[in-house]
């Protein structure tokens, strides 16, 4: 195999060495691939992406809340369990007051499910655990208390609120009254005092603070307050019956607010966080006296339809999330109408169309014209409206632009591991010189850099290892580059690329690769995605050969059908002067509350095989059984022309060209390729809060290849 002089990346890591940011990845392939965080409204979204497919099978919550162990099983190709499933891995997160997530630690198991295990600087409430599309990522949706982002409301830059056209619904109905207990929302503690956490001359971004414990019954929220004559942002935690109380909690968050002090809550700050969050005080207050109304039975697939729209908004697929808003709205006598139209002109602001987004703005005003709702859409209107009536000046950016830009800044975070390894053996038959076989330092990192502004998001991450022998005066060191990719999105253009070592799961790239993705979202259904680069046998390959490349496309097609996504791919890979693979596929994914299926398909139109198909697919039967059935066909290895080297003692294909013709080496590589089958089944069931059965069959086979060109292997079963 030949290596490009210099050896890039082997350089570029010793670059890092030489600054003591040594990285280690295991010498194993990584499972795990990023993290990434989604914020809403009502919840928030952690999503963990997998280099492989990985299937949930049961989750716990410890007594404190702190961390949460989800049983996974990853799905693996006979022969590749070592790779995959020996040891540990970890990715970590800077935690904050919206996400306190610190790091994800994935545990492989050869027998059994494996485990993930999610660790949080403080507890968190309710969660859920979905499964992601193709199995190739899982969310942790964290369910989140409304937090008052500031007391002091004023108008919206650039004039008064919109005018919004008198209500002709009778205020008050003739129906009988029913008394309606305030009863199913939070309760809140009613007290004269606040710790004051944290304050700081800009607006305050819960995403960006360092997270806080927020006992039952209080409230994170933000002041604002002017001290010689400069504005102030504070971030508060209330209430607290007497300043004793609030300084014992303050102990509790001493690590994270090292300089917070206790202050007197004003009558209005508590007032207005009651009324902001909707929550009566524990005390209790008289029941309330409200017309009776006549709710109709809400239908199951329109309830399915709404929930499914939130976590889509929620997750940020604002087209999606366009078109499922809008199928809602056109279902006849809708009780979820007023809150899908709103979200329907938030999704269309959020997605670049603005015209849009006034227009359903002004129809929420003229269906729901009163109310704290209508006061929120009429701002966001105005909002519009007046950024539109803003003065473009010349030769000179938006103050707002630049002031956006000097408040973005970099995040870094990652870890770093290194560990000690010796090894020796007690005999009485073995020198003291002799007697030690391993003596090994071992160095790892993971490494994030990201940065995002109202337009560009950018993001490094570097992941590897270096492991240091000392016996052998360096000969035996180790090095491992997994990933060391750059990344640069647009929003507003839908534009993508992604430049370096990196995965990119499917559409035909068999591993990581040093190469570069670019793609670009033509429509709201459609998204195209170029690539091209060199693959990548092993991380330990830390170099870039120059014996292989590829060059390869894919469609994006979403919600063709209802609840369906369908990816269309085709992908050429040379090897020396010779076809490696010429492929084309596709995946098919659907998902609904009771079920998914995530399929795909591999066939190389070159040597006329069928290299893979892969059925994956989960039933819901229950709150408390779930059913999984799993099928993967596939050449092993991978149907490529480089197998032909298999059993042969020469290492490039070029090499093997010397003897053999074009027709026998392709001909060799067939023969190296077995088939392989797996079938797995299996299902939980829930037998209490704190209990949970659990079982699996898996069965696979592997064929023959016959001793054509050199030595060929006998088939094997697995239970």
């Amino acid at each position: 195999m030949k290596k490009i002089a210099g050896k890039f990346w082997a350089a570029t890591l010793l670059m890092l060495l030489s600054l003591s940011i040594t990285t280690g990845a295991m010498a194993k392939s990584r499972v795990m691939d990023r993290i990434d965080a989604g914020f809403g409204e009502e919840e928030n979204r952690i999503s963990i992406f997998f280099n492989l497919p990985v299937r949930v099978v049961s989750d716990l919550v410890n007594s404190a809340r702190n961390e949460i162990a989800i049983r996974v099983k990853p799905v693996v190709t006979p022969g590749t369990e070592e790779e995959f499933l020996a040891g540990d891995e970890t990715l970590s997160w800077k935690p904050s007051a919206e996400i306190p997530l610190e790091r994800v630690v994935f545990n492989g198991q050869l027998i059994g499910n494996s485990t993930l295990l999610l660790s949080f600087s403080t507890s968190i409430g309710e969660y859920e655990i979905t499964q992601g599309k193709g199995f190739f990522s899982i969310s942790v949706v964290l369910k989140k208390e409304k937090k008052v982002e500031s007391i002091k409301l004023e108008a919206p830059e650039g004039g008064a609120l919109f005018d919004v056209p008198p209500t002709e619904i009778p205020a008050v109905s003739e129906l009988p009254a029913e008394v309606v207990q305030p009863g199913g929302k939070p309760q809140f503690v009613e007290g004269d005092f606040a710790l004051n956490l944290h304050s700081q001359q800009q607006p305050i971004d819960f995403k960006k603070v360092a997270p806080v414990p927020v006992p039952t019954g209080r409230r994170l929220y933000t002041t604002q307050t002017e001290v010689n004559n400069q504005q102030w942002y504070r971030l508060r935690l209330g209430f607290f019956r007497s300043a004793a109380e609030a300084e014992g909690f303050k102990k509790e968050i001493r690590h994270f607010y090292p300089n917070s002090w206790v202050d007197r809550a004003s009558a209005e700050e508590k007032s207005r966080i009651q009324r902001d969050t909707g929550a009566p005080p524990e005390t209790g207050e008289a029941p309330l006296m409200l017309p009776k109304q006549e709710v109709k039975p809400v239908p199951e697939r329109l309830a399915r339809m709404m929930e499914k729209a939130r976590e889509i908004m929620t997750a940020k697929d604002y087209p999606k999330a366009i078109r499922m808003l809008t199928a809602i709205l056109e279902e006849p006598d809708n009780l979820f109408a007023k809150e899908a139209l709103e979200l329907l002109g938030l999704a269309r602001e959020r997605n670049g169309q603005i015209a849009h987004a006034k227009a359903e703005y002004r129809r929420y005003l003229e269906q729901y014209p009163e109310g704290l709702d209508a006061v929120r859409v009429n701002q966001r209107l105005v909002g519009l409206i007046s950024a539109a009536e803003q003065p473009k000046e010349k030769l000179r950016e938006p103050t707002r632009a630049v002031a956006a830009e000097r408040e973005a800044e970099w995040e870094i975070f990652g870890s770093f591991f290194q560990s000690y390894q010796r090894d020796g053996i007690e005999s009485d038959f073995v020198d003291d010189d002799e007697s030690v076989t391993r003596s090994q330092v071992n160095n790892s990192i993971d490494l994030s850099v990201r940065r995002s502004t109202a337009d560009v998001d950018m993001r490094l991450q570097l992941n590897g290892s270096y492991d240091i022998d000392l016996l052998g005066n360096g000969s035996d060191n180790q090095e491992a580059l997994t990933d060391a990719f750059f990344e640069v999105e647009r929003r507003a253009e839908g534009v993508v690329g992604r430049f370096g070592r990196q995965r990119f799961r499917s559409s035909g790239i068999l591993n990581r690769f040093d190469g570069g993705v670019i793609g670009y979202q033509f429509s709201e259904d459609i998204r195209l995605n170029v690539y091209s680069g060199i693959p990548v046998e092993k991380s330990s390959d830390v170099f870039i050969r120059d014996d292989k490349w590829f060059v390869g496309g894919n469609a994006e097609l979403a919600s063709l059908f209802y609840d369906i996504d369908i990816t269309l791919f085709a992908i050429e890979q040379r090897v020396d002067h010779l076809v490696d693979r010429r492929a084309v596929g596709g995946e098919v994914r659907y998902f609904d509350d009771q079920r998914s299926f995530f399929g795909l398909v591999d066939y190389d139109i070159f040597h006329n095989r069928l290299t893979t198909f892969l059925a994956q697919t989960n039933w819901t039967l229950n709150s408390d059984t779930q059913l999984y059935f799993n099928y993967d066909y596939r050449t092993s290895p991978i149907l490529t022309t480089f197998n032909a080297l298999q059993g042969q003692t020469l290492e490039t294909i070029e090499a093997l060209g010397q003897t053999h013709t074009d027709d026998e080496i392709y001909a060799l590589a067939e023969d190296r390729s077995a088939i392989s089958h797996v079938v797995s089944l299996g299902g939980t069931h829930s037998l209490a809060e704190d209990f949970q059965l659990s079982g699996d069959l898996t069965l696979s086979n592997v064929g023959d290849t016959p001793a054509s060109g050199g030595g060929g292997s006998d088939a094997f079963d697995r239970e």
